[in-house]
């Protein structure tokens, strides 16, 4: 794992030394036992260390804009899509049970540096879940982890109910039960 010093200033590292958070390290290993909760407004990331809680695109956009306040493009954020099931999240099984389907295509924001992928979510680590279900992945810049990779999600569920019509489900009926399946998830990772 990559470590560095937090010396410089920016919006991301003066709200992690205020808290007295001095490294990089010390700065994961707090996110990642925040509570997995959304955030009161999407579009505030610093909301992550205000509110004390976030989800994967969240806390990993935290930590990517800290490493390149502090020089350290290395650091990428990444948009994973993966099948998510009662498998990857052993919560939500009896969600399926009664499902005609047993996974619904999930997007997951983890760190990637220098090749090597870092989930700093919650406390253990989903990647040692997901990494197997994942189907498709995608750098990109922390800010957009705000619009884009929604978008990107909804394009993937689009085309996967197109090449699995015997599912018999709308883009909505699906989305639906993503919302259902994030809510029972949220403090239970």
């Amino acid at each position: 794992m990559l470590s560095f010093p937090i010396t410089q200033n920016g919006t991301y590292s003066d709200l992690f030394k205020a808290i007295g958070i001095t490294d990089f390290a010390a700065a994961c290993s707090f996110v990642q036992e925040l509570p997995y909760k959304r955030n009161s407004q999407r579009d505030d990331l610093t909301l992550v260390l205000k509110e004390r809680c976030g989800t994967c695109s969240s806390k990993h956009a935290v930590l990517a804009y800290l490493a390149l306040e502090q020089g350290h493009p290395e650091v990428e954020i990444i948009a994973g899509i993966f099948l998510m099931s009662g498998e990857t999240h052993p919560v939500l099984t009896s969600f399926f049970a009664d499902k005609s389907y047993n996974h619904i295509p999930e997007c997951h924001c983890y760190l990637r540096i220098n090749g090597e992928r870092f989930d700093f979510t919650a406390p253990g680590n989903w990647m040692d879940r997901i990494a197997s279900k994942i189907v498709r992945e995608q750098r990109m810049d922390p800010h957009q982890v705000i619009e884009w990779k929604v978008q990107i999600h909804k394009h993937y569920i689009e085309g996967w109910l197109k090449r699995n019509p015997q599912l018999e489900l709308t883009f909505d009926e699906l989305w639906n039960d993503r919302e259902m399946c994030i809510r029972l998830l949220e403090g239970r990772s």
